[in-house]
């Protein structure tokens, strides 16, 4: 598994023992269970066909795609869940998911969400919700995405975490703040306390939107913060011709870290991710790509050294 990343820094760490995936660096070093996993199962391979174990193995599967039935499909998807879960010494008997609808909204989680179930099962507080925070000791959070961003966050002075899906949406919404504000609110974080890491997703590379995404963020963020996190690339329409002054294109990953640092995270407790999911589709599943079989599973645990 050769991944591509866009620059020489640590950010995260690539374990090939059984189910090969990521971890945050700087979140192993704080001892707080994490990872973030790719399109490969334990035997390395991928089956571009769901169904199709060609080649020996098939793709890890942790979300049941809207393509299939749920019934049908869960067992599978639960058990690969499960599988990474041991890796973080933990189970789908403590972790808690959303049904995830691009929102900025963040959920509290209380100990009867902790279990095996999907979403179409969750109460309605984890219903039309994109980020969940948590100080229950060993709850194993998780969030899912081909390209969009997860943000893990930890405070390690009072034992609580969160998770968050950002697409740009959620980015736009400053999702990162929102679950911020409610470890403050609930758990009584101090920003200054928390580590943040944004996890692999789409490069401002492969990123490419339109006009009026610029726009909403300038109308919302400002023009100075628009032009920090945009940038126009040359872009061609389908029949080669260039598409005079070009395209946007997006960094998730720095809009993100502006976030994190205007709440009060300081800049050496962040990590920013160097992994790009569409640039390396081989590894990961992409919705720009044209790979999406499935999705990745981010996952953290409330525990620490």
């Amino acid at each position: 598994m050769k991944i591509s990343f866009s620059d020489n820094r640590k950010i995260f760490n690539v374990h090939t023992d059984g189910i090969p995936r990521l971890s945050v660096a700087m979140l192993d070093e704080l001892g707080v269970p994490n990872l973030y996993s790719t399109r490969f199962d334990s035997s390395g391979a991928t089956g571009t066909e769901k169904h199709d174990p060609a080649d020996g193995g098939r793709g890890l599967r942790v979300v049941i795609m809207k393509d299939e039935d749920p019934e049908e499909a869960a067992p599978a998807v639960l058990e690969d869940r499960d599988r990474l879960a041991h890796f973080l010494g933990s189970s789908i008997e403590h972790e808690c998911i959303t049904d995830q609808k691009h929102t900025a909204n963040v959920a509290v989680v209380h100990p009867e969400d902790l279990g095996p179930v999907w979403p179409l099962e969750k109460p309605d507080h984890l219903r039309n919700v994109d980020g969940i925070v948590t100080d229950i000791p060993e709850a194993l959070l998780t969030v899912f995405g081909a390209d969009c961003p997860p943000v893990y966050l930890a405070d390690p002075v009072r034992h609580a975490v969160g998770l968050v899906h950002a697409g740009w949406r959620g980015t736009f919404e400053r999702i990162p703040a929102v679950a911020i504000g409610l470890m403050k609110e609930r758990f009584g974080c101090d920003p200054k306390d928390i580590y943040a890491a944004v996890g692999p997703g789409i490069c401002r590379d492969c990123y490419e939107m339109g006009d009026e995404v610029y726009e909403a963020f300038a109308g919302k963020w400002g023009t100075k913060d628009a032009d920090r996190i945009f940038e126009r690339y040359p872009a061609f329409a389908p029949d080669g011709s260039e598409i005079p002054g070009g395209k946007y294109h997006l960094d998730l990953f720095e809009a993100n870290h502006m976030t994190l640092i205007r709440e009060g995270v300081s800049e050496d407790h962040i990590a920013l991710s160097n992994v790009c999911t569409r640039c390396n589709a081989d590894i990961f599943y992409s919705y720009r790509a044209h790979r999406m079989e499935n999705e990745q599973a981010a996952m953290i645990v409330n525990r620490f050294l």
